[in-house]
């Protein structure tokens, strides 16, 4: 089902402001599943909905809108939700397979009355999932039914499948695209290069090389003062609290 202008458009003004009647309109245009929304008829269970959002979150973002099902020729029956479920016994599940970094949420809608009168008396949430390049890429954070632990989703076409070599580029360079620095990563790298430099000088380090060359060292003269000795054991302590500061621990 091609995707017109106008319908484009009506979904990006539904998700920039997420209102009852930009939703109506959604609906009422018909558009269909694209890469950035989807539809269900119900919830489906916490993995499979995991893998939507994922799949979401790594593609620019996107809805998820539970109350519509969607026929086989791509048209929508607004068939609505018998009840609203309750977000707080929703989302704390559904976030133990998400990373914190990724943003979502869940809104509720009910039409009492629409010019749209396939709506009337009908209830339907919908998950909304935040664009955020710079967090990219997002992955599942533990293995279930349909989910694969570290795995990345991406959408395709009107699905939500791992990616591929291909569409892992695409999302690679949307983050550098986004010009996020991955500079704590590389100071982490370098203080832990710090870090084995000072330990390969102690005296405390037990490693086979190390006590070698400390014995052969030893063995004819010993060229490092106390000062230096202890300055040394300080140093690499402190180094030790700021690696230990870098990874919040």
């Amino acid at each position: 089902m091609a995707i017109l202008k106008e319908q484009h458009e009506t979904f990006a003004r539904f998700f920039a402001e997420p209102t009852r009647e930009a939703l109506r309109e959604l609906l009422r245009r018909n558009i269909g599943e694209t890469d950035y929304l989807d539809f269900k008829a119900d919830w489906p269970t916490l993995p499979k909905l995991a893998r939507h959002v994922l799949a979401l979150a790594n593609s620019g973002g996107g809805a998820l809108v539970v109350g519509v099902t969607q026929q086989t020729d791509g048209s929508l029956i607004a068939s609505g939700l018998p009840t609203i479920k309750d977000k707080a016994k929703l989302i704390p599940p559904l976030s133990a397979y998400l990373p914190k970094t990724l943003e979502y949420q869940i809104l509720d809608f009910t039409f009492a009355a629409a010019e749209y009168e396939a709506l009337v008396g009908k209830a339907f949430q919908v998950l909304l999932v935040e664009d955020e390049p710079k967090q990219l890429p997002f992955l599942a954070l533990k293995d279930a039914e349909g989910l694969r632990a570290s795995a990345i989703y991406v959408r395709s076409g009107t699905t939500s499948t791992e990616a591929g070599h291909v569409e892992l580029q695409g999302v690679i360079n949307r983050r550098i695209e986004s010009g996020h620095s991955s500079q704590p990563a590389l100071e982490l790298d370098k203080h832990l290069a710090q870090l084995r430099t000072l330990d390969e000088q102690r005296n405390g380090n037990d490693s086979w090389m190390s006590e070698f060359l400390r014995e052969e060292e030893n063995r004819f003269n010993d060229t490092q003062s106390r000062d230096h000795k202890d300055f040394i054991e300080d140093a690499y302590e402190a180094k030790k609290q700021l690696v230990l500061r870098l990874l919040g621990l």
